[in-house]
């Protein structure tokens, strides 16, 4: 709407989180002699985009799911909450003019577990840790959100994702004994939450009165699931809206924002409620 009302057209194209077809697409764009570029969700590098060299028109990048060693899943499970976090937005940080518009991960994941502290959880599991900057970023937040809360910290579970990926993590994790059963569950995002949701009803538990769960992203599907998901909706809306508008001032010659930083919605439905015996 934005890049409309501005009497400018918009090309669109998917890389399906392949960094070597962000560099493709970018190289074809910039052939087209576009006038700005939005970087939405993109798995590469930044100095790979253009070759280490600075782009001849303005770049925005939304939602960067940079790619990190496998090794740090394990460090933001156990590290120090404070050194990992600096690393990481460390590992995010470019050189290049680009604004940055970003979800933040890290406080959506404090909320989430303060919502699920709220109505009495004290056992609350992670599924859908991943070595990408938001899982990470969420990772923190629950950590330190159980922290907060003087809670003990909850499994933390890899899994792709999706939904198949949340239904095997938490096959496996509801194989624990009864009394290390989490009451709730965080999820990655969405896709998996459905997953979780799935593999708690195969195991005869009921959601929400036995175990909670909860997701991310409000994606359409999230409240059409069974239960109805409780989510945090990112402000995909106002993402594009600020985007837009960066790369038309960029164009003007209005220096840009460098980065923002846009806070989550809690978007309550029904898969969460209190403990079962509260």
């Amino acid at each position: 709407e934005a890049a409309s009302e501005a009497n400018y057209s918009v090309l669109f194209a998917n890389s399906h989180s392949q960094p070597k077809r962000e560099r493709r697409m970018i190289e074809v764009f910039l052939a087209q002699r576009v006038a700005g570029i939005i970087i939405a969700g993109a798995a590469g590098e930044s100095a790979s985009w253009f070759c280490g060299e600075e782009p001849d028109v303005p770049v925005v990048i939304v939602n960067w799911d940079a790619a990190f060693p496998a090794r740090f899943v394990p460090i933001v499970r156990t590290g120090s909450p404070q050194r990992v976090l600096k690393a990481v937005r460390a590992a995010t940080e470019t050189d290049a003019s680009f604004s940055q518009i970003v979800f933040d991960d890290l406080g959506g994941a404090q909320q989430v577990v303060r919502h699920l502290v709220s109505l009495g959880h004290e056992r609350i599991a992670f599924v859908g840790a991943e070595p990408i900057r938001p899982s990470l970023l969420r990772v923190l937040g629950f950590r330190s959100a159980l922290l907060e809360a003087g809670l003990p910290l909850g499994a933390i579970v890899s899994s792709p994702r999706s939904p198949e990926g949340g239904f095997q993590a938490t096959q496996d994790l509801l194989t624990s004994p009864p009394d290390d059963l989490p009451t709730a569950i965080v999820a990655y995002d969405d896709a998996t939450a459905i997953g979780v949701i799935r593999a708690v009803h195969a195991h005869g538990i009921d959601v929400p009165g036995a175990m909670s769960v909860i997701g991310f992203d409000d994606i359409e599907m999230a409240a059409f699931s069974e239960p109805p998901l409780t989510t945090i909706r990112q402000p995909r809306r106002e993402m594009g809206r600020m985007a837009m508008a960066s790369i038309l001032s960029s164009i003007r010659g209005e220096p840009p924002q460098r980065s923002s930083v846009l806070l989550g919605e809690l978007v309550l439905r029904r898969s969460t409620g209190p403990p079962s015996g509260r």
